[in-house]
């Protein structure tokens, strides 16, 4: 198959026109987007009364250790031995000001984690349950402002 030196010629010439021009500048138009909320993805798993003082009772129901840390308010990391537990707050004092985020997660990489939750009054127990994974979990719960409780 043969090319005719004329249709090359031209050829190249609209490329280099087309790369050698100067860019148009396009118009862009404006969308208008009604007014949008985040919604939540999913149901509360429990909810308590945001105007009383709360605990959080952590219990490890596993077979490998666990560390949970209040992130929201900040608190220093608790390592939970199988079959132990801790707490933050206390239903006495208002010690826990909300929104409140709990991270629970497993010591090694080989651990995933499962979690249930149960809600007494203005008492959270978080149950942690460990089993062998591919791929290491946590835990991550949070208690809104007005109440609302989430496991993620």
């Amino acid at each position: 198959m043969a090319f005719h030196p004329v249709s090359i010629t031209a050829s190249l010439s609209l490329i280099a026109l087309a790369i050698l021009a100067p860019p148009i500048p396009l118009a862009a138009r404006s969308v208008n987007l009604p007014d949008m909320q985040i919604a939540q993805a999913q149901e509360p798993e429990g909810r308590i009364n945001p105007s009383r003082p709360i605990r959080i009772e952590v219990v490890n129901a596993g077979d490998a250790p666990i560390t949970c840390v209040l992130t929201q308010p900040a608190s220093a990391e608790r390592t939970l031995a199988p079959g132990s537990r801790t707490s933050f707050g206390s239903t006495r004092t208002s010690y826990l000001p909300l929104p409140v985020n709990l991270l629970v997660y497993p010591q090694t990489t080989d651990v995933g984690l499962s979690s249930y939750i149960f809600v007494e009054g203005n008492v959270v127990t978080v149950v942690v349950g460990a089993q062998l994974s591919a791929t290491a979990g946590d835990i991550s719960m949070t208690i809104e402002p007005n109440g609302n409780i989430y496991l993620f």
